[in-house]
């Protein structure tokens, strides 16, 4: 199987084409979605001591924790019920009655009740993984503190295990070898194509 990487010759196999069933240690994603939401919020920040008048931005930052999980599988069907809510850090942006920048923290819960393929049939146990992303539009403050915004919300909710694949392979990778970086003044004209296209 022929794959090729920027630098390579075109005619470079990138694998050694040795036949062979691997083991690979990783994690198997069983079920995955995402939501997508608009949703207004209000929450307090906590700007080291400062108020601001504005906001410039308000966005998701750090990990995200669930808490209350929940899974229920559902009669007659592979499918489970997963209930959660998970804790969102905040990162905000404002102005102070100065104009000078200040930058605080938050944080929110959401709740989701969702279906998913949940396998309950191993002695390992697979987990529910969150992602979420949060960015806050038309963002007002209140009493220097207390935050109004319009939250675009985007969160993925993976069902993962640890597992042992047996995978079939070509061998290992072969690299082709690194191009230098030489700064050239005439490279931008060279590039430049000769005729009209």
């Amino acid at each position: 199987m022929a794959c090729y990487f920027k630098n390579s010759n075109p005619s470079t196999l990138c694998c050694d084409n040795t036949s062979a069933k691997v083991c690979i240690d990783t994690k198997r994603v069983f079920d995955a979605c995402i939501s997508r939401r608009s949703e207004s919020m209000t929450f307090t920040v906590d700007f080291g001591g400062e108020t601001a008048v504005s906001i410039a931005s308000v966005s998701s930052t750090g990990v995200s924790s669930l808490t209350s999980l929940t899974v229920t599988p559902i009669p007659s069907s592979e499918n489970s019920r997963v209930q959660y809510t998970v804790n969102v850090p905040l990162t905000v942006v404002g102005l102070n009655g100065a104009g000078t920048t200040v930058t605080g923290t938050a944080s929110v819960n959401i709740d989701q009740d969702i279906v998913l393929r949940v396998p309950q049939n191993g002695m390992i146990i697979p987990e529910i993984q969150v992602t979420v992303m949060i960015n806050g539009l038309q963002s007002t403050v209140i009493n220097g503190n207390v935050v109004t915004t319009n939250a675009c919300i985007t969160i993925i909710t993976k069902v993962v295990a640890d597992v042992i694949l047996v995978v079939p392979t070509n061998g290992y990778l072969t690299l082709p070898p690194c191009q230098q970086y030489t700064q050239d003044v005439c490279s931008s004209v060279f590039s430049t194509p000769v005729f009209p296209r």
